[in-house]
């Protein structure tokens, strides 16, 4: 049976349209009729699995983990995984006047409406990025999340043009530089970039900009350390580069929502307990 997650559920939308549904699907099996025709815009991304789409056209095309499909309204399909197989995906429902203007104009590729996107960890967190968070309450939130959406629409439009393994590559690039010597200023150096340069391509291109990713590496490499009997919190403030202790606890319960002694107090509680399991 699948299990569904909503991330987001819009009442109402903005003037120019926007997001209705946002889901991800677990163990899904596609349209489950013959075939259908929808009043809205559908955009699925298959994380898991391999199977087959087919329209009214006459289209009949193979579909892999890596892969989105772009339905328009009011046009007979099918979608989904082989029968008695199963496949995951993340799902969008969306539709108003913006969205129109861009069939009508052609930016939607009636004759691809299968587009391969990878690397899968780079779309994934850029579909993540769009439905994630709070649920937009005025309009002018609802009117952001509508134009982010249109950002992602046109980054899939252009993948389907062009190749973006260069930037995809760049970011896991400067990702690297980052975690080898958490200074952004130093990894921009080693990229060969201004300082604002990179901060702005990195941003643009992962969606966070290079302090918060160089915290974030800094929080899961102290939590690393918390777990190793015997570590100072200033030997751990040291390393991680923070003028001392009292600063990276900040960051830390800041980041992760415990103190360092509360954390390390959790996981040796969590230790003890899976050792009387094993005992």
């Amino acid at each position: 049976m699948w299990e569904e997650k909503v991330y987001k559920q819009n009442l109402h939308l903005s003037p120019i349209g926007g997001i209705k549904i946002a889901c991800f699907l677990n163990k899904g099996v596609g349209v489950l009729t013959s075939s259908r025709s929808l009043p809205h815009y559908t955009l699925v991304y298959v994380t898991r699995g391999e199977g087959r789409y087919r329209d009214e056209r006459g289209v009949d095309v193979p579909v892999q983990a890596g892969d989105a499909i772009l339905v328009r309204p009011h046009v007979e399909h099918w979608y989904g995984p082989a029968r008695g197989d199963t496949w995951d995906e993340f799902y969008l429902v969306f539709e108003g006047a913006v969205f129109d203007m861009w069939r009508d104009t052609g930016c939607f590729d009636r004759e691809r409406p299968v587009i391969p996107l990878r690397p899968m960890d780079f779309w994934r967190d850029r579909i993540l990025r769009l439905i994630g968070g709070q649920t937009a309450k005025t309009e002018i939130e609802l009117l952001r999340e509508s134009i982010r959406l249109q950002d992602l629409l046109a980054d899939i439009a252009q993948a389907g043009e062009e190749d973006l393994a260069d930037d995809i590559a760049w970011l896991e690039q400067a990702k690297e530089a980052i975690a080898q010597t958490m200074d952004v200023r130093a990894a921009a150096v080693r990229m060969e970039q201004s300082y604002e340069g990179f901060r702005k391509k990195f941003r643009k291109l992962s969606g966070r900009s290079p302090g918060r990713y160089r915290t974030n590496l800094q929080m899961e490499r102290a939590c690393e350390m918390l777990g190793e009997p015997g570590v100072l919190l200033r030997d751990i403030a040291e390393e991680l580069g923070f003028c001392d202790e009292y600063h990276f606890s900040r960051q830390f319960s800041k980041s992760v929502g415990w103190s360092p002694s509360e954390y390390r107090s959790r996981i040796k509680r969590e230790n003890a307990g899976i050792d009387r399991l094993v005992s």
